[in-house]
């Protein structure tokens, strides 16, 4: 099943940013289509994006931190979480593993995006918001967050 919200159909919501609900992370522009669907099968899916130039964006706390993410770039950190990106053509197994393990951690969020350069990157440094993401200036861009038990992907797209 497919579902498609354009940008006039955000704007008609009591709360325009209720289309939220489905992301595991704050956006500040409404973008001009969301789109929920069903995929058949979450891993292919993600290296599908990979290989597409998609950079894996990843939220987690500080700590603890497995060798899997050692060699991860670090593009914004404060107290408690840190956000690292993945840039490859397929996702290694230790890292499906870690995210299929954390997928329902609420101090935990993953999504894909297909360009990196320009977005800004927000953490509070005040509790309790510390653990909140929100990303900005996403200008011409795509935003894909899969969820992998539930085979659900919900693609956001800017003008």
């Amino acid at each position: 099943m497919k579902v498609t919200y354009s940008h006039e159909d955000l704007l008609a919501l009591e709360d325009p940013f209720e289309y939220e609900v489905g992301l595991p992370i704050r956006i500040r522009e409404l973008p001009a289509s969301v789109i929920e669907e069903e995929i058949p099968d979450s891993r292919e899916q993600l290296d599908r994006l990979l290989k597409d130039g998609y950079t894996l964006v990843i939220q987690k706390p500080r700590i603890p931190n497995s060798s899997v993410f050692a060699e991860l770039p670090v593009i914004a950190e404060n107290t408690i979480m840190k956000l690292y990106i993945y840039e490859a053509n397929h996702c290694e197994d230790a890292l499906w593993d870690a995210l299929s393990e954390n997928e329902y951690n609420r101090h935990w969020a993953y999504f894909l995006l297909k360009k990196i350069e320009g977005v800004t990157f927000d953490f509070s440094y005040t509790q309790p918001s510390q653990h909140a993401l929100s990303i900005s200036h996403l200008d011409a861009n795509q935003l894909v967050y899969l969820q992998f038990e539930t085979y659900q992907s919900v693609s956001c797209q800017w003008d």
